[in-house]
């Protein structure tokens, strides 16, 4: 295990540069609005690095616990790939990632090419030993020990810092009596080849809007209206495997053909979605109808909540929400096949992962993005921030 601790403790010093250096002095992320998903991958790759640090010059772990390595070095993977993605959108503005640092990650990700190669070499064998831990140290200097396990406990204390300077920023007021527009609300939009009239029906009827948003299930008015005539609308999401998400949702304003305000939430503990209001917008346009949602949310189990939405459940709303808008532009422009296309889950995953690795969406598809919803960087349109009352939590 001596070579995996000699690698990871190479990686472990480049990576503190790459992060003092490049991240804090030069790229001043943890300042920028548009690098907040960045900073919380790397807050995760800090915990990551911390667990590493810490059981490497210490414990040996054997029979099915290996598992946890599995685990572990899985989220590894998966962290340094969603950073990847993200860097292009987060350092946009600076002109993208230094050549600097863009060779730092190239020798990094050759670092821990070898040091998994090791690791997966040092403990293949003992999987068929009894399962547990114990305290077996690998052949290096104690005073190298030493050090790892305090590069492990620093990382520790600066995962909990940023996690809490990350939660603050968000959280952040402006001077005045309104709370900052929030960067993260999901906004989505597309072009449709059709009348205003068709993309309005098919939008506002609950049978034929569930007929293109893989995002639900069955969507039905109740009975009972509010005092202004708008009645209360039940929202199911099935998961597979017997398990459904219920949700509700009800209309704020409707100004047919041009905008429709909402509101929505669930009072099942399993939604992440507490509360959340949103906007859909229909401009006619020479040759049809651009249609545009921004909507935002709050999610339940506080601090837990917020980052795995951060982390997973908004990025997969979003995908979810483009999805479904390009369903919605096939269909109404022609293709009768396009909804059957667009309920099907694999090939919502397929698009997904493509993402995930990098792909953009085709000249004249739908698109989605996180911002503000206003005079965003990618948006061809202007939307009222005011309008979008901030989410209560």
């Amino acid at each position: 295990m001596h070579v995996a601790f000699y690698l990871l403790l190479a990686i472990g010093l480049l990576g503190a540069f790459d992060v003092l250096y490049f991240h804090l002095w030069r790229g001043r992320l943890q300042e920028r609005p548009e690098c907040q998903r960045e900073v919380l991958w790397h807050t995760a790759r800090h915990l990551i690095y911390a667990l590493q640090f810490l059981w490497v010059p210490h414990v040996r772990i054997q029979g099915w616990a290996l598992g946890l390595l599995g685990v572990l070095y899985a989220a590894d993977v998966f962290v340094a790939l969603a950073d990847v993605w993200e860097e292009r959108d987060s350092r946009a503005s600076q002109g993208g990632v230094p050549r600097g640092e863009y060779f730092m990650h190239v020798v990094l990700s050759v670092l821990v090419g070898l040091y998994l190669m090791a690791t997966f070499h040092a403990v293949w064998a003992d999987r068929l030993l009894p399962t547990g831990l114990r305290v077996d140290p690998p052949l290096v200097p104690v005073a190298l020990r030493a050090l790892m396990t305090v590069m492990g406990v620093t990382a520790l204390i600066v995962f909990a810092k940023d996690l809490a300077r990350w939660f603050a920023f968000r959280r952040r007021p402006m001077a005045t009596p309104f709370r900052q527009p929030r960067l993260q609300r999901i906004v989505a939009e597309v072009f449709i080849p059709a009348p205003v009239e068709v993309v309005w029906e098919r939008t506002q009827d609950p049978a034929l809007h569930t007929a293109w948003d893989v995002r639900f299930t069955s969507i039905r008015y109740l009975p009972e209206a509010d005092a202004r005539g708008f009645h209360l609308m039940d929202y199911r999401t099935h998961l597979g495997f017997g398990l459904e998400i219920i949700g509700w949702g009800r209309y704020l304003a409707n100004t047919p053909h041009v905008r429709s305000t909402f509101e929505f939430g669930s009072e099942d503990w399993r939604s992440i979605i507490l509360r959340g209001r949103g906007v859909w917008l229909y401009e006619q346009r020479p040759g049809g109808t651009f249609f545009k949602t921004v909507f935002d949310y709050r999610a339940r189990y506080g601090v837990v909540g917020e980052v795995l939405d951060a982390v997973l459940f908004r990025p997969v709303m979003r995908l979810g929400t483009e999805w479904g808008f390009e369903t919605l532009r096939q269909w109404c422009a022609g293709d009768e096949h396009a909804p059957t296309r667009g309920r099907s889950r694999w090939r919502f995953g397929l698009f997904i992962l493509a993402r995930v690795l990098g792909r953009t969406p085709a000249p004249g598809a739908a698109r989605s993005w996180l911002g503000r919803g206003v005079e965003d960087r990618e948006s061809t349109t202007a939307y009222p921030c005011g309008e979008l009352v901030e989410v209560s939590s």
